[in-house]
């Protein structure tokens, strides 16, 4: 059994100490390993930068022999000696949905990031003990003990166990055929609990119908509310943690999105946590787990999880249709799409991370993976006249392959097999493809009575010029340029700085408003990395965008289909 001592004296400095306690059981030589990744995100994140200082003693206090043997593993001499204690403290000051942060008001912990595992002996029982205010409620998908520790039945369920202890939380739950689902709210908010558990039981009924059964034996949405704008979410074996921001507005304004990624993160219960590609079964935390199926843990809980809440009366079509345009947005405005698959992008995130990397690589296993799944959903309807969707696709990967993972060709020979030659044209072309997509998106929409309308792009800079900016640090910063656009033949690159438009200095102002009336010759002053330049350019139509509407007149099997498409 694995012990740790969770502590801390300072709060503010956000350092964890930590105590791990194990028994040698004869061995002459302990290895440590602190994870170099997490679930849920697919690049390495060198946790191990975060320690301050480590050290080991045997049961007597006496300090062992100790060695780094990578930047992540360590190994402790023990001949001789009964147990071992590590002690270790942890920097937890970044809070969004992966990490971990410990400041006067919580502790929260993301296990993966800060505990250390025995090599070799992963499927122990993991226990963590918590020294704590009196006061503090824990929130957590780990059951709680008789002596009143955390209990996980080995690492990986311990690493997939993340918890919030505080004085602060707000609380409710809902109840689906004998399971509940807790809502654990962490930060200065007013939600309106009763409707937040009515809507989160609604689409909830529906994926626990769409697979038979749930996976697990009780669930856990853990909330992060900020007073800042965010968007985060990482799902767990039986829980997730959501992170949202600002605090005035998230429950109210911003509702649709918390229904959003609350949606896809229960989803993902089933897709990647219970149904997981061959190459992730068991997670080997030391290295790289490379696959090329990103696109159907993240592409297919995109598109299924916001189908869920229109199946279930949560939405209504035009907030499903929204969601769907959004994807159709992040698709067309990345010229990635011509350089690189989306198999091949989540292949590659262990390279780059999820960053946008050099200018134009590649694509998004969320987006890009998300329109896929929305062709073969309405191909496969289509092909079996309304008797199967994608849903008979997921189930049969969780009837089959939960216990020895999936292929990329077990994927792919059940979608064909549902949707025939449109389908393995999807795969052929798109998901391990470049083939624009566009034709194929018309052939998909046109089943449910839907058109893909091609318009001009509300950004003035990306339709105008052909380019796209984020404000960094009150810097107005180029990040998108279109290929063969007016800003692409002209001397800006990614990463400038726009200064002025037309001789007037940006302060304070949005790109938007500025050139949301120009016509003919703009006048831009561009800031390099060596130099500053003036540069002329001529307005134009560039980054156009393409969204769903419904045909005015379907015809009686467009509506059958549509029926079926959106219960």
């Amino acid at each position: 059994m694995m012990h740790y001592l969770f502590s801390y004296t300072k709060a503010h400095n956000h350092f964890i100490d930590i105590d791990l306690k194990v028994k040698t059981n004869g061995a002459n030589l302990l290895t440590f390993q602190l994870p170099s990744w997490r679930p849920g995100r697919y690049e390495l994140a060198d946790f191990a930068k975060n320690i301050q200082k480590w050290n080991a003693f045997d049961e007597n206090g006496l300090e062992l022999v100790s060695r780094k043997t990578t930047k992540d593993r360590w190994e402790v001499d023990c001949n001789g000696i009964n147990e071992v204690t590590v002690t270790y403290n942890y920097y937890a000051n970044v809070l969004d949905a992966g990490s971990s942060y410990l400041d006067e008001n919580q502790l929260y912990v993301n296990p993966v990031n800060c505990c250390l595992f025995v090599v070799g002996r992963e499927n122990e029982e993991h226990q963590v003990e918590l020294d704590i205010p009196d006061d503090y409620k824990v929130a957590c998908g780990m059951k709680i003990n008789d002596k009143g520790f955390l209990t996980a039945n080995s690492f990986d369920q311990l690493a997939e166990s993340p918890f919030i202890a505080s004085n602060s939380m707000q609380y409710a739950n809902y109840d689906v055929n004998g399971v509940i689902y807790h809502l654990w709210i962490q930060g200065p908010c007013n939600p309106d609990l009763d409707r937040l558990s009515k809507d989160f039981k609604a689409y909830t009924i529906e994926q626990v119908e769409n697979f038979g059964t749930l996976p697990v034996d009780d669930y856990h949405f853990l909330f992060q509310i900020t007073p800042y704008r965010c968007y985060h979410g990482v799902e767990h074996t039986n829980s997730t943690v959501i992170l949202m921001g600002n605090t005035e507005d998230v429950f109210d304004k911003h509702y649709d999105n918390i229904l959003g990624i609350c949606s896809h993160e229960l989803y993902h219960t089933w897709n990647i946590k219970a149904i997981r590609p061959q190459e992730m079964l068991p997670y080997d935390y030391s290295k790289e787990n490379y696959s090329r199926l990103g696109y159907v843990a993240e592409g297919v809980t995109t598109y299924m999880g916001d189908l869920m809440l229109k199946r279930s009366g949560v939405f209504n079509w035009g907030q499903f249709i929204k969601t769907q345009n959004e994807n159709l947005k992040r698709h067309y405005e990345n010229d990635g799409r011509h350089n690189m698959s989306v198999a091949n992008s989540g292949y590659d995130s262990w390279l780059d991370g999820y960053s946008l990397g050099i200018p134009n690589r590649k694509t998004s296993i969320y987006a890009d993976g998300a329109l896929n799944m929305l062709m073969i959903d309405l191909f496969i309807i289509e092909h079996s006249d309304g008797k199967h969707s994608l849903n008979d696709v997921m189930k049969r990967l969780y009837d089959d392959f939960l216990t020895t993972g999936y292929t990329e060709d077990d994927f792919q020979n059940l979608c064909v097999e549902y949707g025939g030659l449109n389908v393995s044209e999807v795969f052929s072309n798109h998901i391990y493809g470049i083939e624009d997509y566009t034709e194929s998106l018309k052939s998909a929409m046109k089943i449910v009575g839907f058109e893909l309308v091609k318009t001009n792009n509300p950004n003035p800079s990306a339709n105008k010029f052909g380019f796209i900016s984020i404000v960094e640090n009150n810097k107005h910063i180029i990040k998108k340029i279109q290929n063969r656009s007016i800003a692409d033949n002209s001397e800006i690159a990614v990463e400038d700085e726009i200064l002025a438009i037309d001789g007037k200095e940006i302060k304070g102002q949005k790109i938007s408003d500025l050139l949301k009336d120009s016509k003919g010759l703009v006048k831009m002053t561009i800031k390099k990395r060596f130099n500053t330049v003036d540069v002329n350019l001529e307005c134009g139509h560039y980054y156009p965008i393409y969204c769903l509407e419904k045909q005015d007149k379907a015809s009686e099997k467009q509506l059958m289909y549509r029926t079926v498409w959106a219960k």
